[in-house]
C-alpha cells in the first residue's frame, strides 16, 4: 500500500466507527489527517505520540485534533493506528507490537519488526552527494564512493554496504562504534527505506555562513544527478516502504532544472517530498505539487527579523521570502517547518525571539526546528544563546507550537541540550 492507500483504508475505518489514530504527531501526520479531511471528509481521531510535552495538547493548524499517548488510545483494546513517520515507523510499529503486545491487525500499515544493535541511521536513512553516499552527517561517519551517473550501481552497492552495516558483515567506522545512534533499535525485517535524502553541492542565491552551500557558479551537479533515477532504482529492489520521504536538501533546490520530474515522480508515487528553501524564489511548480501530494518546507528565517535575516544571509530581501512563504502555505498540502539557526552576538537577544516567534504564529507553523549555527558545536557553548534557546522552546510552547530537534543531523551534545531546554 502507498500513502494514498493507506489514508483510504483509514477514512474507511473511520466511516465505519472504528477509532484510528495516526502516530507520531509530527508534519507528515499533519499533512495526513489534512488529506483524509479534503479527500475523505473525515478526521483521524488524533494523534498518539510519545512525547509527554505534546500530550493533551492541540496543534496549531489542526485544533480540533487532541495528542494522546499511546497508553491513553491503548484504553480501547478495537483502537487502530496509521504510523506515518519518515524515521520513526519501525521504532513505534516495533514499540506497539513487541513491547506492548498490540496485535499488527490493529496497525493498518504493519511490517514484521526485528530489534538488533545497530545504528538507527543505518535502517532508516541514506543520502546521496556529490561524489560519496552516507547515512548521516556526524564526523567520522561511514561514506562510500559512488558513480553519481549509474543509479543502479549506486543503489546496488547502497543495499549491500547497508545490509552489511547492520548485520555486522561490515565493520563500522570506529566513531559509529561509540556513537548516540549505535543502540538496539527496531528495524524493518525486510530492510526497507523509509527516507532517501538527495543532498549535494548544488547553487544558491544567497551566501549564509552557516551552510556548506555557498557557491553560487557550482552547477555541475546537473552533469551527474538524474534525481527520480535514484527513486526508480530503489523501487525495483524493493527497498521502498509504503510511506516514504524524500529529503531534498543543500544548496537552493527550487533553482534546480531537473527538480520537475523529481516533483513528478513525487507525486505520482504519494512520496512526501521534505525541502529545504530559503523562499526567496516563488516556485510554481513546488505550489502547484503541493495541490496533490504532500510537501514538507523546511525554512530558515535567520532570527525572523528583517535586519538578522539581512546581516545573516547578505542580502535585504525579508519582504520578498515572507510574501512567498504566505503564498506557499495557501496549497492545501504544503506545510511549513521554520528553522530558527541561533548565531551567537546576531539573533540571541529576546526582541529577535520574540519576533520569529510572532512569526511562527502568523504562518499557522505546528513544529518549529531550533539549531546552533549549521552543525558547528562550539556555538552550543555560548550561555546566553543556552539561554534563548530554552526562551524559545517557552516562547513556542505558549502559542501552541511544538518544537523538533534535528535528529537526522547533530551530535549527542545538541540533543542533551534541546532535552534540558525542556
Amino acid at each position: 500500500m502507498m500513502l494514498k492507500d493507506c489514508l483510504s483504508m483509514t477514512a474507511g475505518k473511520l466511516k465505519d466507527g472504528k477509532r484510528l489514530y495516526v502516530c507520531p504527531a509530527s508534519l507528515e501526520t499533519v499533512l495526513a489527517a489534512r488529506m483524509m479531511k479534503n479527500e475523505y471528509h473525515v478526521l483521524p481521531s488524533g494523534f498518539c505520540d510519545n512525547d509527554p510535552r505534546k500530550q493533551g495538547r492541540h496543534l496549531n493548524s489542526l485544533p480540533e485534533l487532541e495528542v494522546f499517548s499511546f497508553d491513553r488510545a491503548l484504553e480501547d483494546p478495537e483502537a487502530e493506528f496509521l504510523v506515518v513517520s519518515a524515521f520513526h515507523s519501525a521504532e513505534i510499529i516495533g514499540d506497539l507490537t513487541m513491547a506492548r503486545g498490540v496485535a499488527p491487525e490493529r496497525i493498518l500499515n504493519s511490517h514484521p519488526i526485528e530489534k538488533r544493535k545497530t545504528c538507527a541511521r543505518f535502517a532508516q536513512n541514506w543520502a546521496i552527494g556529490d561524489d560519496i553516499y552516507s547515512c548521516c552527517c556526524m564526523e567520522g561517519r561511514p561514506s562510500f564512493p559512488h558513480d553519481a551517473l549509474d543509479p543502479e550501481k549506486g543503489v546496488d552497492s547502497i543495499e549491500r554496504v547497508r545490509n552489511g552495516l547492520i548485520d555486522g558483515t561490515l565493520p563500522l567506522p570506529e566513531q559509529c562504534m561509540a556513537c548516540y545512534q549505535n543502540r538496539d533499535s527496531y528495524i524493518y525485517t525486510s530492510r526497507k527505506l523509509n527516507s532517501f535524502n538527495f543532498s549535494f553541492l548544488g547553487w544558491c542565491n544567497y551566501k549564509c555562513d552557516y551552510c556548506c552551500a555557498h557557491q553560487p557558479d557550482r552547477k555541475n551537479y546537473n552533469d551527474k544527478f538524474y534525481l527520480e533515477e535514484y527513486l526508480t532504482a530503489l523501487e525495483k529492489r524493493d527497498m521502498v516502504n509504503d510511506i516514504f520521504s524524500v529529503l531534498f536538501a543543500t544548496g537552493e533546490p527550487t533553482l534546480n532544472e531537473k527538480r520537475f520530474s523529481l516533483y513528478q515522480h513525487c507525486g505520482e508515487k504519494g512520496y512526501y517530498l521534505d525541502i529545504f528553501s530559503n523562499c526567496s524564489v516563488f516556485d510554481q511548480a513546488l505550489f502547484d505539487l503541493a495541490h496533490e501530494s504532500p510537501v514538507i518546507v523546511r525554512k530558515s528565517f535567520d532570527a525572523g527579523t528583517p535586519e538578522t535575516y539581512a546581516r545573516i544571509k547578505g542580502v535585504n530581501c525579508w519582504e520578498k521570502m515572507l510574501k512567498n512563504v504566505r503564498h506557499y502555505i495557501e496549497a492545501p498540502y504544503l506545510v511549513l517547518n521554520p528553522k530558527y539557526i541561533f548565531m551567537p552576538g546576531i539573533n540571541d537577544r529576546k526582541e529577535d525571539v520574540e519576533g520569529f516567534v510572532q512569526v511562527c504564529k502568523e504562518l499557522k507553523a505546528d513544529f518549529v526546528m531550533p539549531v546552533f549555527n549549521y552543525l558547528d558545536n562550539a556555538y552550543e557553548k555560548s550561555e546566553q544563546t543556552q539561554r534563548m534557546f530554552k526562551y524559545l522552546t517557552d516562547c513556542l510552547a505558549e502559542e501552541g507550537i511544538f518544537t523538533v530537534n534535528g535528529d537526522t543531523l547533530y551530535s549527542e551534545s545538541y540533543h542533551k541540550l534541546y532535552q534540558a531546554s525542556f
